[in-house]
C-alpha cells in the first residue's frame, strides 16, 4: 500500500544559498542561464521524491514534500546529525488528525543538496519510522517496489524553505532547482514563457491558512481546491467531498498512512468523471477516497476549504514543474506535443 505523507507543521527558516553552475539540458539549461543550482532528484518506494542531502556534514536523504510547510526530521536520526532537541506542546498531525506524539523542534546547522548549502534551518521533530518499511513488497504499476537495502530516508524538505528560496520542483524529469538569491519574479516570468512555449498549462497556486498550496478544482463540475503534495503518492479526496460531489465510493480497498504520527486510516478506490485542476482537464481520474481531517480541509471556511490533495501519481504523469517562488503549477498532458 502506498504511503501518503502530507505534514501540517509551522515554523521559520533562515537560510543561505551557494552559486553553482548546472549541466545542459533545455528546462535545466534555462534554469542555469538565470543562475539557479540543481540537484537530482531520486524516486522511490511509494512514487515519493527524494533528494540526496548531507546535513551537518553527514549524509542522508529527504523527501520533496511541498504539503509540509517546514522541513521535518525523523526523530530516529536525531542522534545521527548531532541534533538538540527542545520539547513542544504541538500535537503532530497529518492527513488523517493528530496523535498523541509532540513535535519537537530543532536547528540544523547546514543542510547540502547538489551544488546548494541551506544553513541554520529550524527544523520540526517527528516519528517518521513509516516513511522506512523494513519489509519488501512488490512493485505496483509504475511505483518502485519497497526494499530495506534503500537509504534511510532522514524526514522531509519543507515548502519554506522551497518558497524562500524559488526552488522548482521537475516532478517527471526528477529534478530541484534552487534560486541562489531567493525567489525571483524574473526567473518565474522566463519560466512561464517557455513552459507555454512547449504546451503546459499553468495553475496559480495560493498559500492557504494552514500554510498549504493549494490550487483551484473541481470534481465532476463541483468547484473546490486541492493541496498540491508532492509528499503523497496519490491524489486523495475526502469521503464527504466525494460523496456530494457525485463519485461513488467502493468498498474498503486497504489501509493508509497520513503523515507524522504514522496515524492510519482505511482508504477506498474510485474513478471521478472529471478531475478539474484550474483549466487543466482530466477524465475517468481514479483516486483515493478516506476521510480526511477537518483540520486540513479547512471545512469551516467556504473561502478557505479544500477537498484533499493533488499527489504525485497526477504531477509525475502529467509532466508537473512546480515554481514554489512564483506561486505556480505548470501542467501538461503525456500525449500534447
Amino acid at each position: 500500500m502506498n504511503k501518503l505523507i502530507p505534514i501540517l507543521l509551522l515554523a521559520t527558516v533562515t537560510p543561505f544559498c551557494a552559486r553553482a553552475q548546472q549541466a545542459g539540458g533545455s528546462l535545466t539549461a534555462a534554469l542555469a542561464s538565470q543562475g539557479l543550482a540543481g540537484a537530482k532528484l531520486e524516486r522511490r518506494y511509494g512514487n515519493h521524491l527524494m533528494v540526496p542531502v548531507s546535513i551537518n556534514n553527514r549524509r542522508g536523504a529527504l523527501m520533496v514534500d511541498t504539503g509540509s510547510p517546514i522541513t521535518l526530521i525523523d526523530r530516529n536520526s536525531v542522534n545521527t546529525f548531532g541534533l538538540t532537541v527542545d520539547k513542544t506542546g504541538e500535537s503532530v498531525g497529518g492527513l488523517f488528525g493528530r496523535a498523541w506524539e509532540r513535535y519537537g523542534i530543532s536547528k540544523v546547522k547546514s543542510i547540502a543538496m547538489g551544488n546548494c548549502v541551506v544553513t541554520n534551518v529550524p527544523v520540526a521533530i517527528a516519528d517518521l519510522s513509516g516513511m522506512n518499511p523494513e519489509h519488501n513488497n512488490a512493485a505496483t504499476g509504475s511505483h518502485l517496489s519497497d526494499s530495506k537495502t534503500m537509504a534511510h530516508v532522514n524526514g522531509v524538505l519543507g515548502s519554506r524553505e522551497m518558497m524562500k528560496f524559488g526552488m522548482i520542483i521537475d516532478c517527471t524529469r526528477q529534478m530541484l532547482y534552487i534560486n541562489p538569491n531567493g525567489a525571483s519574479a524574473s526567473v518565474s516570468q522566463s519560466l512561464a514563457s517557455f513552459l507555454a512555449a512547449h504546451g503546459f498549462t499553468k495553475i496559480p497556486m495560493r498559500l492557504n491558512a494552514n500554510s498549504h498550496f493549494d490550487v483551484e478544482g473541481a470534481l465532476n463540475g463541483h468547484a473546490t481546491r486541492l493541496i498540491v503534495d508532492t509528499g503523497s503518492a496519490t491524489t486523495l479526496i475526502d469521503t464527504q467531498v466525494a460523496v456530494k460531489s457525485g463519485t461513488g465510493v467502493t468498498a474498503l480497498a486497504g489501509y493508509g498512512a497520513g503523515g507524522a504520527g504514522n496515524i492510519v486510516e482505511g482508504v477506498n478506490r474510485t474513478g471521478v468523471k472529471e478531475l478539474a485542476i484550474g483549466n487543466f482537464h482530466l477524465a475517468n481520474a481514479e483516486v483515493v477516497v478516506a476521510h480526511v481531517s477537518g483540520d486540513v480541509l479547512l471545512s469551516k471556511s467556504k473561502e478557505e476549504s479544500n477537498a484533499g490533495v493533488l499527489g504525485q501519481d497526477y504531477l509525475a504523469t502529467n509532466f508537473a514543474v512546480i515554481d514554489m517562488g512564483g506561486k505556480a503549477l505548470y501542467l501538461r498532458h503525456p500525449d500534447s506535443r
